[in-house]
């Protein structure tokens, strides 16, 4: 799978009001690289997703930006989690964040410890395969020309 058809199933939601119209968000999709020297230290880096293979890890982010002289609040952001991944269990990340998981396509969101679906009449946990969205509440103003970034983890089935 190409990084441009990554990058296209996860879908960015920059949800503001208006007066939070300068803030931009870009989607950016790479792929995790552990190089082992011969040591046997291993060093973790990010590369462009160019080519993913089944069972590599996968890193979604969005890298924010208040574009305002003003500062921002109120901002949500809001990823898609693609059927072709499987969310990596605390891999979530954002500083000054509140985050909420949805398994039930973004139509409700809970903490992950509370997040369950229904299967054969009863409920039960959401494996991270189940997960379809992640949505992250800023808990502090983005202050003038302050920026930030939110990302997840996810496995390339």
């Amino acid at each position: 799978m190409n990084k441009l058809t990554l990058a296209s199933i996860a879908l960015l939601q920059l949800a503001a009001p208006a007066a939070s119209a300068a803030m931009t968000a870009r989607q950016v999709v790479e792929k995790e690289v552990v190089t082992r020297a011969a040591n046997g230290v291993e060093t973790v880096s990010r590369a462009a997703a160019d080519k993913v293979t089944p069972g590599e890890t996968v890193i979604y982010s969005i890298k924010y930006k208040n574009d305002s002289p003003e500062g921002a609040s109120d901002i949500v952001l809001v990823m898609p989690v693609p059927k072709e991944v499987s969310y990596v269990e605390g891999s979530v990340s954002g500083d000054d964040t509140s985050v909420a998981f949805s398994a039930d396509g973004g139509k409700t969101y809970v903490a992950r410890g509370r997040l369950t679906v229904e299967e054969g009449g009863a409920t039960r946990p959401a494996r991270g395969d189940e997960i379809t969205h992640i949505r992250w509440t800023l808990t502090q103003p983005v202050p003038p020309k302050g920026e930030g970034e939110v990302s997840y983890k996810a496995i390339l089935r």
